[in-house]
Formats: C-alpha cells, structure tokens, sequence
C-alpha cells in the first residue's frame, strides 16, 4: 500500500517545539512501523505558509504599537526576500529534527497549493457537487451534523478549504491511506476534514488521524519554561538538557494522545538497556529460559500491528523493553533462542531510531 504519513507540519515562523517534536518521533517511529510491514511511506511536512486573516491583522497591531522596533527589523531583514527568510527557518527546523533522528522525504508549501488554484478547484467540484451553500456572505460546506465555512465573509478560502484541496492533492498522487498526526488542539478538525473528504468521495479507510498531546519538560521540581511569557521550551533548547536517545524513548514509551511530563531529574536507561541485551552470551539449555525468550518474540508482531491500528508507538517500546529484559534474565537459554530473541530486538530498535 502507499501511504502519505503527515506529521509535524509547523508554521515556518519558529523552532521546532516540544510538542511538534514529540509528533516528529512518534510520526518517525510510525513511518518504520508501517515500512516494516511492506507498504511504501512517504514522510511529508506540510508547511503552513499561507497568510491568514488573524496573523494579518496580529502583525498589523505589532506594527502599530512597536513602530520604531519594527523598523529595526525591516532594516535588518532589507535585501532578503520573504522566500529567503522562510527557507532559513526550515533549515533551523530540519537541523534541528535531524538531531533526533528525524527526516523528511516531502515539504508542501500551503501557500504554493492556493497558488496552484488546487482550492479553487475543489470549491467549484464541491459546489458543483451540491455539497455547499452561500449563508451569511460565506460558503459553507453543507454537512449531516453541523455545517463548516469554506470561504469567509471578508472573502478567501478557510483552513479547512486548503486543507481539504491538500488532502485531495494526496490521493490525486496515488497514496491510497492517508495518515495524519495533529496537535491534539486541532481534534475539533477531525470531523470537518472526515465530512468534507466524504463530500468529495473519498473512503473513510482512506484517513487516520492521530492526535498528539501536549508535553511538559520538568527539571529540579519545576516546569522549565522560557521567555518574558514563560514559553514552552523548543527542541533546540530540550536538546541541551538531554540526549536525543532519552529524548525518543520518553516520546515512544507513552501513548501520544496523553499528556506527558518528562522528568529530566530521572534519566531512562532504558535505551542503554536495549543496547546491553544484544550482547552475545555462552548460553545453556534451560527449556524455561528459552521459552521465556520464544513467548517475548512472539509477541513483537502483535504489537507492531497494534501500532499500525492506534497510530502509538508505545506497544513497540514495550516489546523492545519486553525483550529486552527476557534476554538479562534468561542468559541460560538456548543459543538458538537467544538469537531469534536477540535479531528480534534489533529490528525493533531500528524501528525506534537506536
């Protein structure tokens, strides 16, 4: 099967933050779990360039109340283009994914889908269709349990329009499944995005969406925040409290639609954990070792199914950690037991990035 995985799609305006970072994992692990299994993934970052009615009219009042500062920064900025300061902040982006192991095989540009008249396209099949309705100077897109606007009442196309062309573009390109990991804050999103695909046709097997959860990064009792506003931390700036192999085992071993505090005052071992146990041991014949280690390997497949099904990486983490633990506690086991335990563990650690 081919499949578009979506994960992490960030504004091109800032650093990675933690929470997109965790998406950045969780969608990373994914990618391999589905890979694992013979379908064909494409990693893709949809990058949310298009101007919007709030951010205008934010930057507008900025402008207004900082003039002298702003000034500054056009200064600053003079003989670099908008195009020049948006690719500099997807360098800084992708640098610092790369440091966690993460990378991107696909960038679509929002903005360069409006250009391509791809919404515009789909507004007039949607309206053709009879799936919309002109109410209150706007278009709505006419639904079974609510309706939702596809064009707003000062003109231009919503969130939801872009996004709905977006994922038609998708299966114009041939991906038959299409898995998308959203901030958990955009869950209201789910059914819109669901009822305007099933406007234009498409399959409810053709989407899965997980939704990420926020994180929380403790240090010495307390939250470690940032800035006058007391910002959440950014990857760059997590990446100078730990490891990235800390860092990708928090994020795998919980569930990504559950908040998670991660405590930097206690480090995991268990990535360490997973290295130790491929150590190669004499062995023995211990029939109760051996089973132990068949019992773990047999439940590796099991498990990476149940991460393809809930979108989680955690019932990986947790066989890997499974295995693991058989491998130290049963040294006596069978050699041959011990290898198929041992290669096991090794796919798995591959799949999690170790």
């Amino acid at each position: 099967m081919n499949i578009c995985l979506e994960y992490v799609s960030a504004n091109p305006n800032s650093p990675i933050t933690i929470q997109h970072a965790r998406a950045a994992v969780v969608g990373d692990i994914l990618s391999r779990v589905f890979a694992e299994a013979g379908h064909t993934v494409t990693r893709e970052f949809y990058v949310n360039d298009a101007p919007g009615t709030t951010l205008t009219a934010f930057a507008r009042h900025v402008a207004a109340e900082t003039e002298p500062f702003a000034a500054e920064i056009a200064k600053a900025a003079r003989g670099a283009t908008l195009s020049d300061i948006l690719a500099a902040v997807r360098t800084r982006q992708t640098t610092s994914l790369a440091e966690l192991g993460v990378a991107f095989d696909s960038f679509i540009s929002e903005a360069e889908l409006l250009r391509s008249g791809e919404v515009d396209r789909l507004l007039t099949d949607l309206t053709a269709s009879g799936h919309t309705t002109w109410r209150g100077g706007a278009l709505w897109l006419k639904s079974g349990e609510q309706d939702w606007p596809l064009v707003r009442t000062q003109g231009g196309p919503t969130y939801l329009a872009s996004d709905l062309a977006y994922h038609r573009q998708k299966l114009a390109r041939g991906f038959e499944l299409l898995v998308d990991l959203w901030d958990d804050d955009h869950g209201a999103y789910v059914g819109r995005t669901r009822a305007g695909l099933s406007a234009l046709g498409c399959a409810p097997e053709a989407l899965k969406i997980g939704l990420v959860a926020p994180v929380r990064i403790l240090k010495d009792g307390q939250e470690r925040r940032v800035g006058r506003y007391g910002a959440s931390l950014t990857l760059e700036e997590t990446l100078t409290l730990t490891t990235p192999q800390q860092l990708r085992w928090w994020f795998a071993e919980a569930d990504p639609s559950t908040p998670q505090n991660i405590n930097l005052d206690v480090p995991t071992q268990a990535p360490a954990q997973l290295h130790a146990a491929l150590a190669p041991l004499p062995g023995g014949q211990d029939e109760q070792g051996s089973a132990a280690l068949r019992a773990a390997c047999a439940a590796v497949a099991p498990a990476l199914e149940l991460a393809r099904q809930t979108l989680s990486p955690r019932p990986v983490a947790e066989a890997a950690l499974g295995l693991a633990t058989a491998l130290t506690q049963h040294t006596d086991a069978s050699p041959e037991a011990a290898l198929e335990a041992r290669e096991a563990l090794q796919k798995l650690r591959t799949i999690l990035g170790f």
